[in-house]
This record gives structure tokens, sequence and C-alpha cells, in this order.
């Protein structure tokens, strides 16, 4: 029986949600611990088993503010989804630009100020250490280099930090999102590393897209937006990006680590000339 009931539960979470789901069950976990600490009479038991139901829930709240969730919503956002909107026009294929290691380096090189918004994907590649060195390369010419870090990136808050701390990136260079976007209007290059939805500008332009209402990292204020990424595909929400395809936005697909150190080492290469 609960085996039917936790495929039901989080059959209904939508792709977006899912980082959300996860921090609820590991609060369950906490509380079914804490259940069989007052079966067996075992303090230390249910001791455990609320630091690990009190922190999953505290950080379920912190993902779900970030996203402008409700847990609710979550929990239950796959049932009674509103159909598709009859007779509507399917749109015509959109083309983007790809961009070479060459001419990212050259756009980095030439700039003043760059923003680098790390993801999962910068997580999944273990590239943080090649970012790190790019970082470290621009701010050693003199260009004004920061990272955007939003709150849920990754699959759960802190993860980016985490990551670029360990790379040696000063926590001065990291910026939250509410910091960083002000400054998006004025940033020469904005480099996205593997990150996809929380960078989707159709959570403001698209009442009725599936990440709508979550606040995003506005990638697409800067002057010129590259995406590392490994395909087209969409993220964990599985909807489309808007962003790849505007006129400011160039795709440099492939491997995170392989990209960024040919990127880092063709940026010296240029700024040592």
């Amino acid at each position: 029986l609960s085996s039917i009931m936790g495929v039901h539960l989080v059959g209904s979470v939508g792709g977006g949600d899912m980082p959300c789901c996860i921090t609820v069950l590991n609060s369950y976990s906490g509380w079914a611990l804490v259940a069989e600490g007052f079966l067996l009479n075992s303090p230390i038991l249910t001791t455990i088993g609320s630091l690990i139901g009190f922190s999953g829930a505290i950080l379920t709240k912190i993902m779900c503010d970030a996203m402008n969730r409700d847990i609710m919503n979550v929990i239950f956002g796959g049932i009674a989804v509103p159909p598709k909107k009859a007779g509507a026009i399917e749109e015509e294929p959109r083309v983007h630009v790809e961009a070479t290691s060459e001419s990212a380096a050259a756009l980095l090189a030439a700039s003043k100020s760059v923003v680098i918004v790390p993801g999962y994907g910068m997580a999944v590649a273990r590239a943080q250490g090649a970012v790190a060195e790019l970082a470290s390369a621009l701010r050693g010419a003199d260009i004004e280099c920061r990272f955007g870090i939003h709150p849920v990136a990754g699959r759960m808050p802190g993860q980016m930090n985490v990551l670029l701390a360990e790379a040696g990136v000063p926590y001065d260079w990291v910026l939250e999102m509410e910091e960083i976007n002000p400054d998006m209007e004025k940033t020469d290059v904005c480099i996205v590393i593997g990150a996809n939805d929380i960078t989707n500008s159709a959570a403001e332009e698209d009442p009725d897209c599936p990440i709508a209402g979550m606040p995003v990292l506005q990638v697409w204020n800067a002057k010129k937006t590259i995406f590392m990424k490994r395909t087209m595909a969409g993220g964990y929400a599985d909807i489309d990006n808007p962003v790849f395809y505007k006129e400011n936005t160039e795709m440099l697909l492939g491997d995170a680590k392989d990209r960024t150190d040919e990127l880092a080492r063709k940026v010296k290469d240029i700024l040592s000339a």
C-alpha cells in the first residue's frame, strides 16, 4: 500500500518541481524514523528523526520560496493540469546560432564585464575547476568577472556555492540572483554553463509555461549571452528555452569541462599575446 501511494504521489510531480519533491521525501523519512523511535522507545532514533524531518521541511520551504511555488502545488501539480489551447498554431522551427571556442574566447577577452552562471551541468561535468581557472584568467586581465547563483541551481540550495568554493573561487566573486540581475544590462558577456530552467525567460513572459512565476536569472539582458550545453535539449522541466533563439545568444555545445578548459586556454593565449 505504501509503495502504491509513493508511486502515485511522485508521479503527479512535474519535472521542474522534482528537486522540491526530493526534499519532501527526505523530510518524510525523518518523520518515519520518529515514529519508529516512539514504537521502539528509542530516544536516539526519535531525536535523529526529528532533525532529519525538520531539516527536510526547512529545505523544502527554502526551495519552494525560491521557485515561487506552493508546496501543495508542487505535490499535486500534475493533477488537473489545464489542456493546451484548442486551435493553437504550431510554431515554426526556430534557429539558433552556434559559437566556437575561438569566437567565445575573443568575446570574453574583449569584454570589460563578464557574468558566469553555473548550473547542474557544470556539477555533472565536474567543470568547477576549469570555470575557476577561466574566471581567474579574466580577473588577472582586469576584466570584471562575477558569478550569478540561482537559489535552486543544481539539485539543492547552495550546491553551486559549495562547488565554486571547492574550486577556490573567492566568496566576493559570487553573487545571488537578486544582486546580479540588476547588473545584467551592463554586462558585456554572460556565459551560462550547464544551466537551463533557471535562465528560462518563459517563466516571466509566458503565463501558461509550467515554470511561470519562478524567479530566474535574466541572462538575456546581457549584451551577449553564451550558453554552454551538451545538447539543445530541455532542462529538468523538459521545456524549451526561448533565450536560446534570441539575437544576442550563441550556443557553445559540448561537454562543459572540455569546452571550459579549451575556452580558458584560448582566453589566456589571447590575453598574453
